[in-house]
């Protein structure tokens, strides 16, 4: 045995109870070869000079401005890619939604199309499919692997589009069978006069 109390001292009937009428500040005493030990394995060790931490004033919490609050009522965007949920949208809606288990019920392709012309059809295409709640759409934008500038601006345009429209509750990739990351899933929702 190392020092202190053993397994011996609790098997003891009288054991546990001498071990909790002792004060729980005494240490058990070593013996001479376990301190000797510690000596040894600390006898290497230096104090490293540091100054003194000081105390940092404590910071009262930020209030959030309006533009945050708004921002949050009306949706987040997903840093991992290009998805979007509006707070009140239940978590499980949208894993089903990526998930791919709505089924579009239109879709619309705004391949070959201006920046204007595709903002224009967008939104008469989904106000046009907001008549029930929710209804999956799919819309393609394509990935603008071919255009000259490096990416499609259909796309961006849309994208943004459809987070200032109040009827499109989520939207995210497609599955591969449905255009992959050139095409979106739209959820969109009734808005109630």
């Amino acid at each position: 045995m190392h020092g202190g109390l053993g397994c011996e001292t609790l098997s003891r009937p009288d054991g546990l109870k001498a071990l909790m009428t002792k004060k729980s500040r005494s240490r058990p005493k070593l013996s001479p070869e376990d301190a000797e030990l510690f000596r040894t394995a600390v006898s290497k060790v230096h104090r490293l000079d540091h100054e003194p931490r000081a105390s940092q004033p404590r910071q009262k919490p930020k209030k959030r401005s309006l533009k945050t609050n708004q921002r949050v009522a009306e949706g987040v965007t997903r840093e991992e890619g290009e998805l979007f949920y509006r707070a009140d949208l239940p978590t499980g809606t949208f894993r089903e939604l990526r998930q791919g288990y709505f089924r579009p019920s239109a879709t619309i392709d705004l391949h070959g199309q201006t920046v204007a012309q595709a903002e224009s059809e967008l939104v008469n295409f989904i106000q046009h499919h907001t008549d029930f709640d929710p209804r999956c759409l799919l819309v393609i934008t394509g990935k603008g692997s071919h255009s000259p500038e490096g990416y499609s601006p259909v796309r961006f345009a849309a994208l943004e589009l459809l987070q200032k429209q109040p009827w499109v509750h989520a939207y995210c990739w497609a599955r591969p069978n449905d255009g992959g990351t050139g095409a979106f899933y739209v959820l969109t929702r009734k808005i109630r006069s």
